[in-house]
């Protein structure tokens, strides 16, 4: 099963054909790293557009990185349409419903951390702080795909269908390694209102079948 591999590691480690995105740039924290591993799962794909004018579609996904009390850090990942907004067929508000967590939560560009998805995933070397100190950590991942309707989000709502969920993994950096799966813990706003998370899966079914593991490895050299 192909997998979307996202690798978070020192500077001071080689790069490899895998994604890998420099976090610390101290010599005693050298040795440390962190991957993201997004294996896609039975509903990855979907359908868009009409009939002979219909295309493949693919999530929209997001991670970033945040303190123990919910402090928005930093962006370490997002799909390409996402950080763009380059949507096919959006009207003028574009698609504010794909990621709408991440999108009220990021200020700064986000070009040297977004790519393309696809069922290949994702290669992309990216820089983020070389500042981050041993602790507690989050790590959020916002998911989303358009076309995924059900009886509670029908097609009548508009493109998106279910609306964004939520997933979120504590890392504790600095004492020993960690694997773990990333854990749903909540939905985006369906209309893309507001950055808020709402707390819960209710009426989710095939939104939570876009990947079939969701993974954080964290490893100490």
């Amino acid at each position: 099963m192909k997998s979307l591999r996202i690798q978070l590691c020192i500077a001071c480690l080689l790069v490899c054909s895998a994604l890998v995105l420099p976090i610390f740039s101290s010599s005693l924290q050298a040795s440390r790293s962190l991957e993201i591993q997004l294996t896609p799962g039975p509903y990855y794909t979907g359908r868009g557009g009409w009939f002979i004018f219909g295309y493949d579609v693919e999530p929209q996904v997001a991670v970033w990185l945040e303190t123990a009390d919910g402090e928005y850090l930093e962006t370490l990942f997002v799909t390409r349409r996402g950080a763009e907004k380059a949507w096919r067929a959006a009207p003028k508000s574009g698609r504010p419903e794909a990621l709408p967590v991440w999108n009220h939560l990021h200020e700064t560009e986000v070009d040297d951390v977004s790519a393309a998805t696809s069922q290949s995933g994702v290669q992309k070397a990216v820089r983020i702080s070389d500042n981050l100190a041993p602790g507690i950590y989050r790590v959020v991942l916002e998911t989303n795909r358009s076309y995924d309707y059900n009886d509670v989000f029908p097609k009548k709502l508009g493109v998106n269908g279910q609306p964004s969920v939520i997933y979120r993994a504590d890392i504790t950096i600095g004492q020993g390694p960690v694997d773990m799966e990333f854990q749903p813990v909540g939905q985006g706003d369906p209309a893309g209102l507001d950055g808020q998370i709402t707390e819960g899966l209710e009426g989710l079914d095939t939104a939570l079948q876009l990947f079939s593991d969701l993974r954080v490895i964290y490893e100490e050299h």
